[in-house]
């Protein structure tokens, strides 16, 4: 094999190996001569150098000794005798110590070291002769030793000529070790010379050979490509070798090759594109195409066949080279003949091979002719072949050919299909064309449909009005019919109440029970006319929801305290199993209220003994609210009717238990409203149970309107403009009072109430007398209806509000109206102290909100001075005022270890306490039975003892401003329910420094 057949790697590692080889020859050769020349200078080192240092120092202690010896006949006294003495046998002991490195080291005879040592050991006994002379005190003889001639310095002399006899010695071996290693030293440079030649010679020749292999291989495919480059096509590189380059120069002659097949089928598809995009007529686009289609694959034979309308045949379009025994149509169902494969996979097939000899036959666009290779195109629309193209050829397809119809299928398929869609329109003008003339025709029909839907649509824009003012209607009805229906009722209350005080004692007492039945039956009937209207005001959609932070656990308690003396008349126990930890839900606490008070109270109604049981838990995102009981139980078939309103499980139970059967009805729609939902479980004899479910999370929307007059009384008080701190109601001294009614019983009732407390009544029974009244002298307070004949009751407000000496004068709502939101948000913003509804007076409520509307206003506190309180022995005495027991033991368990506590349950309770413990600071609930938290306050600012004593305001109040109000009371620190552990002590903590004195 030549040389350049070999590979350039195999040529490069042929040369490179040659020169590494020298390379190393010349490492080898000069690692053992530097090798040899180490040995010849450790050699020079470790004997002729050592043994000079050697003789250097022992030469040196030899001299240094003679001069100690003539130290010792200088020395003055015996300390400098001693010292040239100890210097004498230190240096003796050096020089003893070098002659066992002169025996191993020393490269001449051995004797010549032994006559030294002797000649010293000689040396040093005769010193030491001399020495013991000079001690004895011979000292001239001693001196005589040492003189020149004498005994000890003559063989002082004999040690120093053996010293230099055996450093010639020495001396002599190291210029031996020195010319060794020059003339080593020139037969290396010798060597190194030569191979260093002989590797250049060597590298100039391998370099030129593999140069010469390198640049013709290159030369020549530079040559292929740059004619390549300039448009020769038919451009190839003719190097040819097994090495790197001959395979670079097939891969170039292959690639060159392939895009010349490349260039010329995109030069085909471009013929193709231009051809197709000729025409738009199906006839004249199909026979170019199939020229085009003959002439670029080599095709003696080619065929269009197009799906019919029914999707059921492709019928022959255009052809050309197809005999007249050829296949006029191919069943597009079946998937027969040369089509059947390229419907079956929507791919292009090809047939080939097919022998002339077979005995099959098969169904081509040719008849029975068998070619030798056939090539189906199909042409698909949405996934459904819509056209077929065939071509036949009575040889192989080359390469080429196939390569060009794959290339140009998509954009045949596409321009196939702007062909049919094209011949679709035409045909799609030509009906269009058609239904002009028959839409001219509808188009007058349509008109006069027009004038009837016109006529039609002022109907029912006049329909939608009437339903308008129906729905105004029906709101006005609720309104009126709220009080027509409580003004009589409030006439028979009112009045039966007004006799029930005047007569007690006075007739006898069956006929005084008259009078209490009379006003019983009469609450009910309004508690039942209540329950009608919250019915038609939900089903009249004009109830909303306000939402806000909700308590369950707190509710229930509150709802258990409430119920607990009926439970206890029944002889029935009401437990309340809701956990401490229950989480706090966002929904209408109103509505919450007002379903679990009906569930209960039907649940203490229905059950004659055993328990009633309330329990509650969070499942997943809602939170249910179970109340059981072990009452008489419902029929299966009664369930489904319970929530239905005026329906009752039973009649018998309807006139055995009472009720008319509202109360499930409207708790129905209450839950609905906050998104909730109520199930029952019953079986007759073995209680029922009823689960209340809730979101945790109810959606808010900004709006409230309150669905029963105690939620719309309650919504106005909590929106009353700050009662004044600190009052207590107190008899009314002869403070007139203007009541503007115009109802009798109503009249009568209040006069009764407020001249027994001692007010001047003044009675105004239209809107303008008692406008005229105010402008002639303005009264304490007013008492106002809202419904009456000319002036009503907001007029009468809004001009008492626009007069400047009337702008703060009390007012006191008392009305057997509806109240809208609108008007609610008027009442408000019109400083209204508190809203009652007729039929629902209360006559310690009617008398402590005039009290309160009557008393004079606080002074604002003035912080005058403060002092440091007086120590209390041991802990500090917190007086907790609480009505809630839960609440109660709570704020106990976080304060007893630091405070002394003392508790109460009521307003009342809490004042005698503070006044019997005198505590450092009261921590009071504002909501408090008997007598409230404000009411408590103003008592205890009102006793001296007292006046002082810090009291914290603790409410589950926490809205936006209700910090400010409740301290404009005159509290000295407000605190929201839950307690905080660490605000509360800090707070208290505060309180129990200093204190604030009101002036």
């Amino acid at each position: 094999m030549k040389l350049n057949d070999h590979t350039i790697g195999a040529q490069l590692s042929l040369g490179l190996g040659v020169i590494l080889l020298f390379v190393v020859v010349i490492g080898v050769s000069a690692w053992i001569q530097t090798n040899e020349f180490h040995l010849q200078t450790r050699e020079l080192y470790d004997h002729s150098l050592i043994v000079s240092r050697a003789l250097g120092r022992l030469e040196a202690d030899v001299e240094s000794m003679s001069l100690h010896v003539r130290d010792l006949f200088l020395a003055q006294d015996h300390p400098q005798f001693e010292a040239s003495r100890q210097m004498l046998e230190i240096k003796n002991s050096e020089a003893g110590q070098l002659f066992p490195i002169l025996y191993d080291r020393h490269l001449g005879p051995r004797k010549d070291i032994a006559t030294l040592e002797e000649a010293f050991l000689r040396w040093k006994v005769l010193r030491d002769e001399t020495i013991r002379m000079l001690q004895a005190g011979k000292t001239a003889e001693a001196e005589a030793r040492i003189r020149p001639g004498g005994v000890q310095a003559v063989q002082g002399e004999i040690v120093r000529s053996r010293l230099q006899k055996v450093n010639n010695i020495a001396l002599y071996k190291a210029d031996e070790f020195y010319d060794a290693a020059t003339a080593q030293t020139v037969l290396i440079h010798r060597q190194l010379i030569g191979l260093v030649t002989v590797i250049l010679l060597l590298f100039g020749i391998i370099a030129r050979r593999l140069l010469s292999g390198v640049k013709g291989p290159l030369a020549a495919l530079t040559t292929a490509t740059t004619a390549f480059r300039q448009g020769t096509l038919d451009a190839r590189c003719g190097y040819a070798s097994a090495n790197e380059f001959g395979t670079l120069a097939a891969s170039f002659n292959a690639l060159a090759d392939q895009i010349e097949t490349e260039m010329k089928i995109r030069t085909q598809a471009a013929e193709l594109a231009d051809v197709m995009l000729r025409n738009d007529d199906a006839h004249a686009f199909c026979r170019e195409l199939l020229k085009t289609l003959l002439q670029h694959t080599g095709s003696q034979m080619g065929a269009v066949y197009f799906l019919n309308d029914a999707k059921t045949t492709f019928h022959l379009f255009d052809s050309i080279g197809l005999g007249a025994c050829g296949r006029a149509t191919f069943s597009a169902a079946e998937l027969e003949g040369e089509l059947g494969a390229a419907l079956a996979s929507h791919r292009i097939e090809h047939i080939v091979n097919i022998p002339a000899e077979t005995r099959f036959s098969l169904a081509t666009a040719n008849g029975d002719l068998r070619p030798r290779a056939i090539l189906t195109i199909p042409v698909l629309t949405e996934h459904t072949v819509s056209a077929v193209v065939s071509l036949a050829s009575v040889q192989a397809y080359e390469a080429t050919a196939l390569r060009l119809v794959n290339d140009v299928w998509r954009m045949l398929t596409v321009r196939v299909n702007g062909v049919l869609t094209f011949r679709a329109t035409q045909e799609l003008a030509r009906r269009l064309d058609q239904q002009n003339h028959e839409l001219d025709a509808q188009k007058r029909e349509l008109l006069a449909q027009a004038a009837e839907l016109t006529r039609q649509n002022a109907e029912l824009d006049m329909q939608k009005r009437q339903l308008d003012e129906s729905n105004r209607l029906k709101s006005a009805f609720l309104s009126n019919m709220s009080h027509e229906l409580r003004t009589p009722l409030n006439s028979v209350i009112a009045l039966s109440g007004v006799l029930h005080r005047r007569l007690a004692d006075a007739i006898p007492a069956e006929e005084y029970g008259y009078i209490e039945i009379i006003e019983r039956n009469g609450k009910n009937l309004l508690a039942l006319i209540n329950a009608i209207l919250d019915l038609s005001r939900i089903e009249a959609g004009h109830t909303e929801v306000s939402v806000g932070r909700c308590s369950v656990r707190e509710l229930v308690c509150e709802l258990v305290e409430m119920l607990a003396q009926q439970a206890i008349n029944k002889n029935i126990a009401l437990l309340n199993h809701v956990p401490g930890d229950l989480p706090v839900i966002t929904s209408d606490t109103d509505k919450l209220r007002h379903i679990l008070q009906n569930l209960v109270g039907n649940a203490l109604k229905f059950t004659e003994r055993g328990q009633v049981a309330i329990s509650a838990a969070v499942r997943h995102s809602e939170m249910r609210i179970d109340v059981s009981d072990t009452g008489i139980g419902i029929e299966a078939d009664q369930i489904p009717h319970l929530f239905e309103a005026f329906r009752q499980a039973d009649n018998s139970a309807s006139r055995k238990y009472g009720g008319a059967g509202l109360g499930l009805a409207i708790a129905k729609e209450h839950a609905q409203l906050i998104g909730g939902r109520i199930t029952v479980e019953s079986a007759p004899g073995q209680g029922s149970v009823f689960t209340l479910w809730l979101p945790l999370e109810c959606p808010a929307d900004g709006t409230r309107i309150w669905p029963d007059t105690a939620a719309r009384t309650e919504a106005v008080e909590r929106i009353s403009l700050a009662p004044p701190a600190g009052s207590a109601p107190i008899p009314g001294q002869g403070q007139r009072i203007l009541v503007v009614e115009d109802n009798e019983s109503a009249i009568l009732q209040l006069t009764d109430l407020l001249t027994s407390e001692g007010y001047q009544v003044l009675v105004a029974r239209t809107g303008q007398l008692a406008l005229d009244q105010i402008a002639l002298a303005p009264p304490a307070a007013m008492i106002l209806d809202l419904m009456m004949p000319d002036v009503d009751g907001f007029q009468v407000l809004k001009a008492v509000r626009e007069k400047e000496q009337t702008a703060h004068l009390p007012v006191l709502i008392l009305t057997a109206k509806h109240v809208t939101r609108e008007e609610l948000s008027f009442l408000t913003s019109n400083h209204v102290q508190q809203l009652i509804t007729k039929g629902d007076i209360n006559k310690a409520g009617l008398l402590s909100a005039v009290a309160r509307m009557v008393a004079a206003p606080p002074a604002a506190p003035v912080l005058t001075s403060r002092r440091r309180r007086p120590a209390r022995p041991g802990k500090p005495m917190v007086l907790l005022v609480e009505d809630n027991r839960d609440n109660l033991c709570t704020a106990r368990a976080l304060l007893e270890d630091r405070y002394q506590i003392i508790e109460a349950l009521d307003g009342r309770e809490g004042l005698e306490q503070a006044r019997t413990h005198r505590p450092d600071v009261i921590l009071m609930d504002v909501s408090l039975p008997v007598m409230d938290g404000l009411e408590a306050l103003a008592a205890i600012r009102a006793d001296e003892s007292l006046r002082h004593t810090p009291v914290i305001a603790a409410t589950a109040s926490a809205m936006k401003g209700d910090r400010e109000t409740i301290l404009a009371h005159g509290f000295d620190g407000y605190i929201s329910k839950p307690l905080d552990a660490e605000l509360l002590k800090k707070m208290l903590d505060d309180a129990l420094d200093y204190e604030v004195h009101h002036g």
